[in-house]
């Protein structure tokens, strides 16, 4: 018998309405290609393999740049719902780093969305990371980038 665990919980969530549909929402946190528009340490990334767009399993090669610092990590999709879910587990090589979310919720025709991290990596991974990246806590400097991201989304679609 398999016992079923939960999913863990994410380590930080940061949630906005945004004045436009679930679907001009959908286009811009599906499309990891455009990320970096967005995001203030995203770069970018670019579809893996055969994969052209977001599909569960479908991977990606994310690019990233903190300071002086620049990395890239390999993602593959592991939800996605058409203007509802889309989420990527992200590794460095063999070893697991995170999981990325966005939940979509249409309210009085906008669109409530939530972005959420999960930490995977080791504690001592993310102890030299945070070393080398001049950083004290991951997770609220990845909650300050987030909000930033959510608002540069807000700004391109409510324009």
């Amino acid at each position: 018998m398999v016992a079923n665990y939960p999913s863990p919980m994410p380590d930080v969530t940061v949630s906005r309405t945004i004045a436009a549909s679930p679907e001009a929402v959908w286009s811009l946190v599906s499309d990891p290609t455009r990320m970096g528009e967005w995001s203030p340490e995203n770069r970018g990334a670019k579809w893996l393999g055969d994969a052209s767009g977001a599909a569960v399993g479908s991977r990606f090669r994310g690019s990233n740049k903190n300071g002086w610092m620049r990395w890239q990590t390999v993602c593959t999709v592991t939800e996605c719902v058409e203007n509802e879910a889309f989420a990527f587990d992200v590794k460095s090589g063999p070893i697991p780093i995170s999981t990325w979310a966005y939940r979509l919720e249409s309210v009085d025709g906008d669109t409530h969305v939530t972005e959420e991290f999960t930490k995977n990596e080791p504690d001592w991974m993310e102890k030299i990371a945070n070393r080398l990246l001049k950083i004290d806590s991951r997770a609220e400097f990845n909650r300050s980038g987030m909000e930033a991201t959510l608002a540069a989304m807000a700004n391109e679609l409510e324009s």
